[in-house]
Protein backbone atom coordinates (compact mmCIF):
# COMPACT_ATOMS: atom_id res chain seq x y z
CA UNK A 1 0.00 0.00 0.00
CA UNK A 2 1.28 3.45 -0.89
CA UNK A 3 1.99 6.17 1.66
CA UNK A 4 -0.97 8.09 0.28
CA UNK A 5 -3.27 5.10 0.85
CA UNK A 6 -2.01 4.62 4.42
CA UNK A 7 -2.48 8.32 5.10
CA UNK A 8 -6.11 8.19 3.91
CA UNK A 9 -6.84 5.12 6.07
CA UNK A 10 -5.21 6.78 9.09
CA UNK A 11 -7.30 9.92 8.56
CA UNK A 12 -10.51 7.86 8.25
CA UNK A 13 -9.67 5.98 11.47
CA UNK A 14 -9.01 9.28 13.26
CA UNK A 15 -12.39 10.61 12.19
CA UNK A 16 -14.10 7.38 13.31
CA UNK A 17 -12.36 7.66 16.67
CA UNK A 18 -13.40 11.31 17.07
CA UNK A 19 -17.02 10.48 16.22
CA UNK A 20 -17.10 7.60 18.71
CA UNK A 21 -15.51 9.79 21.40
CA UNK A 22 -18.06 12.55 20.73
CA UNK A 23 -20.95 10.05 21.00
CA UNK A 24 -19.55 8.65 24.26
CA UNK A 25 -19.11 12.13 25.76
CA UNK A 26 -22.63 13.11 24.72
CA UNK A 27 -23.98 9.88 26.20
CA UNK A 28 -22.23 10.52 29.52
CA UNK A 29 -23.60 14.07 29.65
CA UNK A 30 -27.09 12.84 28.76
CA UNK A 31 -27.12 10.00 31.30
CA UNK A 32 -25.27 11.65 34.18
CA UNK A 33 -25.50 15.44 34.02
CA UNK A 34 -28.29 16.94 31.94
CA UNK A 35 -30.94 15.50 29.67
CA UNK A 36 -33.38 16.80 27.09
CA UNK A 37 -36.86 15.48 27.82
CA UNK A 38 -40.26 16.03 26.26
CA UNK A 39 -43.63 16.60 27.92
CA UNK A 40 -46.06 13.93 26.74
CA UNK A 41 -49.05 14.46 29.03
CA UNK A 42 -51.49 17.21 30.04
CA UNK A 43 -51.03 16.96 33.80
CA UNK A 44 -48.87 20.12 34.04
CA UNK A 45 -50.98 22.45 31.83
CA UNK A 46 -50.85 25.51 31.84
CA UNK A 47 -47.27 25.50 33.17
CA UNK A 48 -46.12 22.89 30.64
CA UNK A 49 -47.83 21.81 27.44
CA UNK A 50 -47.55 18.47 25.61
CA UNK A 51 -44.67 18.77 23.16
CA UNK A 52 -42.64 21.17 25.32
CA UNK A 53 -38.95 20.20 25.41
CA UNK A 54 -37.17 20.66 28.73
CA UNK A 55 -33.68 20.49 30.14
CA UNK A 56 -33.53 18.26 33.20
CA UNK A 57 -30.68 18.60 35.69
CA UNK A 58 -29.62 15.20 37.02
CA UNK A 59 -27.19 16.92 39.40
CA UNK A 60 -29.85 19.02 41.15
CA UNK A 61 -30.36 16.56 43.99
CA UNK A 62 -26.86 15.14 44.32
CA UNK A 63 -26.06 17.61 47.10
CA UNK A 64 -29.51 18.96 47.94
CA UNK A 65 -33.02 17.70 48.62
CA UNK A 66 -36.11 18.48 46.53
CA UNK A 67 -37.99 21.57 47.69
CA UNK A 68 -41.66 22.45 47.63
CA UNK A 69 -42.48 23.95 44.24
CA UNK A 70 -39.78 22.06 42.34
CA UNK A 71 -40.88 20.47 39.08
CA UNK A 72 -39.40 16.98 39.07
CA UNK A 73 -39.17 14.14 36.61
CA UNK A 74 -39.40 10.63 38.00
CA UNK A 75 -39.93 7.03 36.96
CA UNK A 76 -42.93 5.71 38.83
CA UNK A 77 -42.14 2.42 40.63
CA UNK A 78 -38.66 2.32 39.07
CA UNK A 79 -35.58 3.24 41.15
CA UNK A 80 -32.88 5.04 39.20
CA UNK A 81 -30.10 3.08 40.95
CA UNK A 82 -26.99 5.20 40.45
CA UNK A 83 -24.62 5.42 37.50
CA UNK A 84 -25.33 1.98 36.03
CA UNK A 85 -29.06 2.45 36.45
CA UNK A 86 -29.01 5.84 34.71
CA UNK A 87 -26.93 4.43 31.86
CA UNK A 88 -29.36 1.51 31.45
CA UNK A 89 -32.35 3.89 31.43
CA UNK A 90 -30.63 6.09 28.84
CA UNK A 91 -30.00 3.15 26.50
CA UNK A 92 -33.59 1.95 26.92
CA UNK A 93 -34.82 5.46 26.10
CA UNK A 94 -32.83 5.44 22.85
CA UNK A 95 -34.34 2.08 21.90
CA UNK A 96 -37.85 3.38 22.62
CA UNK A 97 -37.22 6.57 20.63
CA UNK A 98 -36.14 4.54 17.60
CA UNK A 99 -39.52 2.80 17.81
CA UNK A 100 -41.23 6.21 18.21
CA UNK A 101 -42.35 5.30 21.71
CA UNK A 102 -41.64 6.74 25.15
CA UNK A 103 -41.38 5.50 28.71
CA UNK A 104 -44.94 5.50 30.05
CA UNK A 105 -43.90 5.64 33.70
CA UNK A 106 -41.83 8.83 33.29
CA UNK A 107 -43.90 11.54 34.94
CA UNK A 108 -43.48 15.27 35.45
CA UNK A 109 -45.06 16.71 38.61
CA UNK A 110 -44.63 19.47 41.15
CA UNK A 111 -43.34 18.78 44.65
CA UNK A 112 -46.01 19.75 47.18
CA UNK A 113 -44.85 17.92 50.30
CA UNK A 114 -41.39 17.01 51.57
CA UNK A 115 -40.44 14.71 54.47
CA UNK A 116 -42.15 15.76 57.69
CA UNK A 117 -45.02 17.58 55.97
CA UNK A 118 -48.67 16.80 56.59
CA UNK A 119 -50.83 17.08 53.48
CA UNK A 120 -54.61 17.37 53.43
CA UNK A 121 -57.22 18.46 50.90
CA UNK A 122 -60.44 19.58 52.54
CA UNK A 123 -63.37 21.23 50.77
CA UNK A 124 -61.20 21.34 47.63
CA UNK A 125 -58.53 23.39 49.44
CA UNK A 126 -54.96 22.10 49.71
CA UNK A 127 -53.37 22.36 53.16
CA UNK A 128 -49.69 21.80 53.93
CA UNK A 129 -48.96 21.56 57.64
CA UNK A 130 -52.39 23.03 58.34
CA UNK A 131 -51.84 26.10 56.14
CA UNK A 132 -54.08 26.69 53.11
CA UNK A 133 -51.90 27.00 50.01
CA UNK A 134 -51.91 29.84 47.49
CA UNK A 135 -50.91 28.22 44.20
CA UNK A 136 -50.79 30.64 41.27
CA UNK A 137 -49.45 27.83 39.04
CA UNK A 138 -52.47 25.51 39.62
CA UNK A 139 -54.83 25.51 36.65
CA UNK A 140 -58.33 26.85 37.10
CA UNK A 141 -60.65 24.45 35.29
CA UNK A 142 -62.52 26.40 32.58
CA UNK A 143 -65.75 24.47 33.21
CA UNK A 144 -65.78 24.36 37.02
CA UNK A 145 -64.05 27.77 37.32
CA UNK A 146 -61.84 26.54 40.17
CA UNK A 147 -58.76 24.42 40.84
CA UNK A 148 -59.91 20.79 40.99
CA UNK A 149 -58.01 19.65 44.07
CA UNK A 150 -60.71 17.14 45.10
CA UNK A 151 -60.45 15.66 48.62
CA UNK A 152 -57.67 13.86 50.49
CA UNK A 153 -57.42 12.64 54.05
CA UNK A 154 -54.41 13.75 56.08
CA UNK A 155 -51.22 12.01 55.07
CA UNK A 156 -47.72 12.44 56.48
CA UNK A 157 -44.72 12.50 54.13
CA UNK A 158 -42.12 10.14 55.59
CA UNK A 159 -38.32 10.30 55.17
CA UNK A 160 -37.34 9.33 51.63
CA UNK A 161 -40.76 10.27 50.26
CA UNK A 162 -42.32 13.15 48.31
CA UNK A 163 -45.92 14.19 47.76
CA UNK A 164 -46.43 15.40 44.19
CA UNK A 165 -49.29 16.91 42.20
CA UNK A 166 -49.81 18.00 38.62
CA UNK A 167 -50.64 21.66 38.06
CA UNK A 168 -53.63 20.59 35.96
CA UNK A 169 -55.35 18.99 38.95
CA UNK A 170 -58.46 17.87 37.10
CA UNK A 171 -56.40 15.88 34.58
CA UNK A 172 -53.51 14.53 36.61
CA UNK A 173 -52.68 11.14 38.08
CA UNK A 174 -50.48 11.95 41.05
CA UNK A 175 -50.05 11.38 44.79
CA UNK A 176 -53.80 11.69 45.26
CA UNK A 177 -54.12 8.50 43.21
CA UNK A 178 -50.96 6.43 43.67
CA UNK A 179 -49.70 7.83 46.96
CA UNK A 180 -46.39 9.38 47.85
CA UNK A 181 -43.39 8.66 45.66
CA UNK A 182 -39.99 7.34 46.65
CA UNK A 183 -37.05 9.73 46.22
CA UNK A 184 -35.09 6.89 44.60
CA UNK A 185 -37.43 7.19 41.61
CA UNK A 186 -36.46 10.81 40.93
CA UNK A 187 -34.35 11.35 37.80
CA UNK A 188 -33.88 15.08 38.22
CA UNK A 189 -35.29 18.58 38.28
CA UNK A 190 -36.82 20.25 35.22
CA UNK A 191 -35.03 23.60 35.03
CA UNK A 192 -35.32 25.09 31.54
CA UNK A 193 -37.65 25.04 28.54
CA UNK A 194 -35.95 25.09 25.15
CA UNK A 195 -39.03 24.63 22.95
CA UNK A 196 -41.28 26.16 21.87
CA UNK A 197 -39.00 29.14 21.31
CA UNK A 198 -41.81 31.51 22.28
CA UNK A 199 -41.56 30.14 25.86
CA UNK A 200 -37.77 29.68 25.90
CA UNK A 201 -36.35 30.20 29.38
CA UNK A 202 -36.22 29.13 33.01
CA UNK A 203 -39.19 27.33 34.55
CA UNK A 204 -38.72 29.30 37.78
CA UNK A 205 -39.39 33.03 37.79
Amino acid sequence: MTKTGKSIIREILEWVFLIIAAVLIASIIQSELFALTEVNMESMVDTLEPGDKLIMSKLAYCFDEPKRGDIIIFLRDEPVNGVLGRASIYLEDIALKLKKEYRRNRLIKRVIGIPGDTIEIRDNILYVNGVAQHEPYARIDPVENKVLNRELEKTVVLPGELFVLGDNRGHSLDSRNFGKINMSWVEGKAIFRVMPFSKFGSLYK
